[in-house]
């Protein structure tokens, strides 16, 4: 989480959608920082009770998006990479890292959960909250210029993937993703007034 004390506010981060360059930009632009990053916002507001007074913003992601960002995210960064390469080993999956596909991962997605636990957690469990105000990912800079007020601030995109890993989107991913994430497409229509085609 960061937050601002004079203006009362502060962003909560579920894994993949943008966190590191928002980190970076709130930090640079005076918000002070708190960890875990990725806690979840009645954890924050358990913790630290003065919070009830804050506004609190997080930026909502297509969730295929970043279902496809979280898989390239672990197939990429260095620490998760490794891990990764172990636990297609544990599952008999006789591919690497850059040519296992979306829809082999799908079929062992509930245990891809024990190693990577939070990453793929969805969402609404970060914004079921009352107190947080949806953004739009799609609208990223935008919307983080207009919640913090600062227009001159440079805004430098981090940790973004690569094509390495990519795969195809089928039909079974799609169904997956839709399935996985129900809660959070509702909370998209419901909260941004937005449907994602998945």
């Amino acid at each position: 989480m960061f937050f601002d004390k004079s203006s009362k506010q502060a962003f909560v981060f579920p894994p993949k959608v943008g966190t590191i360059t928002t980190c970076h930009f709130l930090g640079s632009i005076g918000w002070k920082g708190l960890h875990p990053r990725h806690q979840k916002t009645h954890e924050w507001i358990e913790k630290y009770p003065s919070l009830n007074d804050y506004s609190f913003y997080g930026f909502f992601r297509d969730p295929m998006k970043r279902f496809e960002s979280a898989l390239l995210h672990i197939k990429q960064f260095p620490i998760t990479k490794g891990f990764f390469v172990k636990f297609l080993k544990s599952k008999g999956i006789d591919k690497n890292e850059e040519t296992v596909t979306y829809e082999e991962l799908c079929s062992v997605h509930s245990d891809l959960l024990i190693y990577f636990p939070r990453v793929f957690i969805p969402q609404s469990e970060w914004f079921f909250h009352p107190k947080v105000t949806l953004l739009d990912f799609d609208n990223f800079e935008s919307e983080l210029r207009r919640i913090t007020g600062n227009a001159e601030q440079p805004l430098v995109r981090w940790n973004t993937s690569t094509d390495f890993g990519r795969s195809v989107i089928t039909d079974k991913v799609r169904a997956f993703v839709r399935e996985y994430y129900a809660a959070d497409y509702a909370l998209a229509k419901d909260r941004l007034g937005k449907t994602y085609e998945g």
